[in-house]
C-alpha cells in the first residue's frame, strides 16, 4: 500500500514581512488551486492513498471536489487548531502510518514544523511562504508526479541536507532547516526583518540564491568544500548588500564569519532566538545556548531524479 501525505498551511505568506517588503500574498483559493494540480499529478502515479491535514479553510478537501481521483483521500484524525503544532503532529502521524512521501505547502516555517514531526519521510516542500530558502518553486503538477514516483517506484530519488540543532544547557531543544539567529530584543512579533537587531546568524545556505537571514551566509564569502554551515557575527566591519526580504536589499555589517563542519557547535548570544526567520525562544543570561550542525539531517525529494524515474516507468 503506497501513500503520500499533504500538509497545506492556510496561514503561510501572511506575516509582517509581506507588509514591510514587496512580497505577494497567496490566497487560500490559490492554495486550493495548487493542491488541485498536486492531486492531478499524484493521480498519474499508482499511489494508493493520499492523507491530508484538515484545516479551517478546507484547502485539500475543496481541491478534491468534483474530481475523479483513483486513490483514497483520507484526513488525519485529531484535534486541529490551525497552529504550527498541527503540522508537527500530522507529520508524526504520517510516520506512524508508514507514509512514503510528504508534501508541504508553505515556507521555511511550515517545512521546519513538518520535519520536527518526522525526519525519516522524504519531504517535498512547495514554496508559497514568505521565506522560501528550503521549499522548492515548481509546477504543482510536477510535485505530485515526483512525490508519487518516490512513494511507488523511486524511493532512491532523494537528497540529504544538513540540519541545525539548538541546545539549551546541553539538552536538545529544537531544530532549524536553514538559519538560526540571535536577536537583541524580546520575542515580540515572530518574524525577523529589522537587521539592526540581529547579532549573529548560523545558516546552512553557503551560496547566494536565497532570500532572508540565510542569504547573509551566502554573500559573506566562498565556502570551503567541507563546510556544512557558516557562522556570521554582525557588527562593525565591511558591509554587504543582502536580499533580506522579497524586493528588500539591505546593507548588512559583517564583523567576522567562519565556516562550520558537521558536528561543530557555536555558542548563541542572549536575546530572542529566531529559527528559520521567526522568533521562537528567549536566551537569558546565565543559560548556555548552542547550535550544532548535522550533515544529513533532512531527506528531500530530488525532483529531477523522481521525474526521470516517472518517465522511465512510462517507457516500460
Amino acid at each position: 500500500m503506497t501513500s503520500v501525505a499533504i500538509i497545506a498551511n492556510p496561514a503561510s505568506s501572511k506575516d509582517i514581512r509581506r507588509v514591510v517588503s514587496h512580497a505577494s500574498s497567496v490566497s487560500n483559493n490559490e492554495k486550493t488551486s495548487i493542491v488541485r494540480r498536486v492531486l492531478q499529478g499524484l493521480a498519474a502515479t499508482p499511489v494508493d492513498e493520499v492523507w491530508y491535514l484538515p484545516d479551517h479553510a478546507g484547502i485539500v478537501r475543496n481541491a478534491a471536489e468534483r474530481q475523479q481521483l483513483p486513490f483514497r483521500l483520507i484526513p488525519f484524525e485529531g484535534q486541529w487548531h490551525d497552529h504550527a503544532d498541527d503540522t508537527t503532529l500530522a507529520a508524526q502521524l504520517a510516520e506512524q502510518q508508514g507514509i512514503d512521501c510528504l508534501i508541504t505547502l508553505g515556507g521555511d516555517g511550515t517545512a521546519r514544523a513538518a520535519i520536527k514531526g518526522s525526519r525519516s519521510i522524504p519531504i517535498l516542500a512547495l514554496s508559497i511562504g514568505t521565506n522560501n530558502a528550503f521549499p522548492q518553486t515548481m509546477e504543482p503538477t510536477l510535485a505530485g508526479l515526483a512525490a508519487g514516483s518516490v512513494a511507488c517506484f523511486a524511493p532512491e530519488a532523494i537528497k540529504r541536507h544538513s540540519l541545525l540543532e539548538i541546545y539549551r544547557n546541553h539538552e536538545l531543544l529544537d531544530i532549524a532547516l536553514v538559519d538560526v539567529a540571535s536577536v537583541a530584543d524580546s520575542l515580540g512579533g515572530r518574524a525577523v526583518w529589522e537587521i539592526s537587531k540581529v547579532q549573529q546568524v548560523v545558516t546552512t545556505r553557503l551560496t547566494p540564491g536565497t532570500v532572508g537571514l540565510s542569504a547573509i551566509g551566502g554573500h559573506a564569502g566562498v565556502a570551503p568544500a567541507e563546510a556544512q554551515a557558516v557562522h556570521v557575527l554582525l557588527g562593525a566591519g565591511r558591509s554587504i548588500n543582502v536580499p533580506i526580504a522579497p524586493g528588500m536589499i539591505t546593507p548588512v555589517p559583517i564583523a567576522e564569519h567562519s565556516y562550520l563542519p558537521a558536528g561543530q557547535r557555536i555558542a548563541l548570544r542572549s536575546g530572542a532566538i529566531a529559527l528559520d526567520g521567526e522568533r521562537e525562544w528567549m536566551a537569558r543570561a546565565g543559560e548556555d545556548w548552542q547550535v550544532g550542525v548535522i550533515a544529513k539531517g533532512v531527506i528531500t525529494v530530488d525532483l529531477a531524479a523522481a521525474l526521470a524515474a516517472f518517465a522511465q516507468q512510462q517507457a516500460r
